[in-house]
């Protein structure tokens, strides 16, 4: 059980990455406009229904991997004597997290709203989309300088993972952006994380 939790943490990263990529292939957005007319908007996420749904699903299950990989991150970097910074790197994760089923919660919200005609709450959620992509931007803040820390001061990461981080940082500033820069830093993550989880094994079998 105890080698499983060992490279079940950072494969839970990998795992989230892969939702999140299935469900953009399965639904990236609405294409309509908030100043489009409501009729149109309705239209879409009527159209839509059937992918939102399963988007959904699919990216719902990634964050519940996203936070297996944060917890798992978080007490790694404790482990090596990084204090505030892995509890600033959670709780970036988790606003993220939130942010994310925020997000599709809307999302959803507008489906249920294009099956049964109602426009008004239609509009009402793309407006919220169009614009709700900046909850996005206090985790991407949180994420990109704690993990810069780990990895400068406490070098508890790559210094490369802490320069990436600091572009994860940036992106806060245009979130639409940024949080596509925060899963390829995910991503990158794991696949060290996943590497080293077997290291020590190697190197015991050595001695």
């Amino acid at each position: 059980m105890g080698k499983t939790r060992k490279w079940f943490g950072p494969l839970s990263g990998i795992l989230f990455v892969a939702a999140v990529v299935i469900g953009g292939g399965i639904f990236s957005g609405i294409d309509a406009e908030p100043s489009d007319p409501a009729s149109r908007v309705l239209a879409e996420f009527r159209a839509n229904a059937d992918d939102i749904s399963t988007a959904a699903l699919v990216t719902m299950l990634g964050i519940g991997f996203l936070l297996i990989f944060l917890g798992h991150l978080r007490t790694r970097l404790r482990n090596s004597g990084s204090g505030w910074a892995a509890d600033g790197f959670m709780a970036g994760g988790v606003a993220l997290a939130g942010a994310w089923i925020i997000l599709f919660g809307i999302q959803l919200a507008g489906r249920v709203a294009g099956e049964n005609g109602h426009a008004e709450a239609a509009q009402g959620a793309l407006d919220f989309l169009w614009e709700g992509v900046f909850m996005f931007t206090p985790g991407l803040l949180a994420v990109g300088i704690a993990a810069a820390a780990v990895s400068f001061v406490d070098r508890a990461l790559p210094i490369w993972l802490g320069v990436f981080a600091g572009l994860v940082a940036l992106g806060s500033i245009a979130p639409w952006v940024g949080i596509f820069v925060f899963v390829a830093w995910i991503l990158a993550t794991s696949i060290v994380e996943l590497i080293g989880a077997f290291r020590p094994e190697t190197a015991a079998g050595a001695t």
